[in-house]
Parts: C-alpha cells; structure tokens; sequence
C-alpha cells in the first residue's frame, strides 16, 4: 500500500506517543526495612509507602544449617507453619499497607552462614524449598538473598537457581526473585548468564566504601568516581536493566583523623568512629565539595571531626549517571536512617535524603 504525505503524518502522530511511552526511563525504586527498627504499627501508617515500588523485609526465620539435611515436612513444620514472628502483628500490616498502595514486599534472607547451606545441594534444594513456602504462607510477593559474607560467585549462582525453582511452584503466578552483592565480586560470563536468567534483577551495594566501621581510611561513604570505576571493571558485561544501584541514605563521622589518612599504628578506624549520622546532624558544620567523588565532607566548627553524609547535589549526580546507564532501578539502605516522623502539619514522614530521589523518579515516571 502506498501512503501519502497526509496517510504518513497521521500514521507518526499516533505512533509517536507510543514511542515515548516506550522510551521513557522507569526505574524501580526500592527500600530496605528492618523489622526489629519498625516501632510501631502507627509508624507503617505515618510513612509515605506508596513513594516506593519495592521493599525488602528483613524478617526471616532464624534457620540452623544442619536442619535442611532433614525431611521437607520437618522443615516445614519448624519453619513455616510453627514460625512466630516476635511482632505479627507489625510484619502482617506492614505488608497490607504496602500492598494497598501498590508496592511489592520481598522477604530478605540475609546472613553469612550460607555458604553451609549453598555448597551442599540438598541443603540448597531444602532451603529454597522452605523460603518459597514462607514467602507464600506470610503473604510476601517473593525473596531476595543478601549473601554478603563467604560468598564464592558459583555457589551464589547454584543458590539462587535453587530459589528461581522452588519459586516457579507459586500458585498465584509470579514471585520475584533478586538479590544483593558487594560490589567487589567478579562473575564469570558463564555465571553472568545464569544469576541473569535465574534473578530478576542484582542489587549493587554502593555504599560502605569509604572506612566505616570496617576500612583502615576514612573517606566518602559512596564517591561517585569509584563507583564508576568499579561499574566498569566489574559489572558492564551484565545487562543494565538487570542492575539496581544502592544508595546510601546515612553518612559516617570520624574524630582526631582527617579524610583519607591512614589509621596511626597499633590503632584501628574504630578508635576514631563515632556513630553512622542521620543526615539533618548538619548544624554548625561546613560542607566542602568534592568535585572528584562528587560528595560532599561536612566539618566540625572546631575542625576535629568530619562527616560523609551524602546531599541533594549528590544524590542528583548519581541519579544522572545511573539514568545515563539505563539501570533498572535504585535501592536505599535503610528505611529509618534518615526517616522524619509527621511533625505539626499533619503529613506523612518525611526522608530527608530520599525524598530527593523520589520526587526525581517522580518527574521521570510522568
């Protein structure tokens, strides 16, 4: 059929809409949330839920490792259908009130005794078996496995396969399926195929990566040029769109050593730490850009302490870059870190450094 000028112009006209809609950016946006941080039932309904399509609840069964040698029944019996949460009550509404608003709860495994369940098969098969079978009793939309520690890359991959099996059972149709890495880790292409296929998506951890509680040098909590470099060295063969970048909504503060400096001998960054801040613990203090890492440093009046809390101008960095990359989505650690509960005006909580996410993600999802 041949079409005219006029046939042409209409046929773009209704199809340019459907071009934009299709190319628009839409990220995920996730949070972290500690169940034993949740203070009350009151707190789930004060806090602006909807602002998030994904949690991840740490409220697991606490598991022994040689108990998934046992029968499946067992397992069953113990950790499933004889599981008491030591608050129901807060667990159960917070995944109704996160369900009312749209949002989908996974339930985070985390631990670092799983390299005694993963470099076992039956174990592995037991384990996933249970964790599909808590996540449907207790009304969870699927899992994610925060495997930090003892993590070698091919039992991680054997694990989560493990997951995506026992998952694919769920009566209801689709449970999701992630998980999160440190972003030191290094996959083969073989095994990127596989976590790519058995996993909806990776979550990166970019954050902890300045001292904290851990390192020997007090630096940013999560420099955006490292970040970079680290993407490009060790993440760029895996699809974008199956990578969730990790924001910090929380900073450190060191005293008597500045940014950078190497620990004095016989001491470690501990005897320097003071606590992790909230981001609103500014009063008084000096902000000095970093135009390297693209965060800032805030100073103590008397220049004896510093902070690594991250800010709007950095957090608008990074969420340019990871538009730039067309990553499927971001993810926060934690919910309550720089959670405001409603003060006198009568709205929601508020997050001081998450809120600048959200009301970017906002803009791009309209």
């Amino acid at each position: 059929m041949k079409l005219n000028l006029k046939s042409l112009t209409a046929v773009l006209l209704c199809t340019l809409p459907f071009l934009l809609s299709c190319s628009q950016w839409k990220p995920v946006h996730a949070m972290y949330v500690m169940e034993s941080r949740i203070q009350s039932e009151d707190e789930i309904t004060e806090s602006a839920l909807e602002d998030f399509d994904f949690f991840y609840l740490v409220a697991p069964p606490r598991w022994v490792a040689e108990d998934f040698d046992k029968d499946k029944e067992w397992i069953l019996d113990k950790y499933v259908r004889g599981h008491q949460y030591s608050r129901p009550e807060v667990v159960s509404r917070f995944i109704e009130t996160a369900h009312k608003v749209g949002a989908y709860v996974l339930c985070s495994f985390p631990g670092s005794a799983f390299i005694n369940i993963a470099k076992d098969s039956l174990r592995r098969e037991n384990y996933a078996h249970m964790a599909a079978a808590f996540v449907q009793r207790y009304d969870y939309d699927g899992i994610e496995l925060d495997w930090e520690q003892t993590i070698t890359p091919d039992l991680h991959v054997e694990m989560m396969e493990a997951f995506r099996r026992a998952l694919s059972g769920r009566p209801e149709g689709k449970a999701w399926l992630t998980t999160a890495l440190n972003s030191a880790h290094l996959y083969s292409e073989e095994l990127t195929e596989r976590l790519q296929s058995a996993a909806d998506w990776i979550n990166i951890m970019y954050y902890d990566m300045g001292g904290g509680e851990w390192g020997t040098v007090p630096t940013h909590n999560a420099p955006l040029d490292q970040i970079r470099e680290n993407y490009e060295s060790n993440w760029s063969h895996f699809k974008p769109r199956k990578l969730h970048i990790g924001l910090a909504n929380y900073g450190y503060g060191y005293c008597g050593i500045k940014p950078g400096e190497e620990v004095a001998p016989g001491k470690t960054l501990a005897d320097y730490f003071i606590h992790s801040y909230r981001p609103d613990i500014k009063d008084g203090w000096t902000e000095v850009w970093d135009a390297t890492a693209e965060c800032p440093y805030y100073f103590s009046p008397d220049g004896e302490c510093f902070m690594t809390v991250e800010n709007e101008r950095s957090i608008l960095s990074k969420l340019a870059w990871i538009r730039g990359k067309g990553f499927g989505g971001i993810f926060w650690w934690e919910f309550h870190c720089d959670w405001v509960p409603p003060g006198k005006t009568g709205l929601k909580g508020t997050h001081l450094v998450t809120d600048t996410a959200t009301d970017y993600l906002r803009h791009q999802k309209h």
